[in-house]
């Protein structure tokens, strides 16, 4: 099952999702942004970690416009 982390960017403060998979231990991510504009050692934290598909839809769209377009346009389809 995938899951997906939402990440706060140090520098600009902008927030980027990292998809990677359910594990036994919690959960995993890739090490660059869906949009590839991040990598994981720009983070200054995390906004949430280990959310489904569902879960990251809803709490993105809570958020907003902070949120970046192309990591968010993932989670839905074409």
């Amino acid at each position: 099952m995938k899951a997906y982390t939402l990440k706060k960017k140090k520098e600009t403060k902008e927030l980027h999702m990292f998809e990677g998979e359910m594990t036994p231990a919690g959960c995993n991510s890739t090490s660059t942004s869906i949009c590839e504009k991040m990598k994981k050692s720009e983070s200054e934290k995390n906004v949430f970690t280990c959310y489904n598909e569902d879960e990251a839809r809803k709490k993105c769209a809570e958020i907003g416009r902070n949120v970046c377009g192309v990591c968010v346009s993932h989670l839905y389809s074409t």
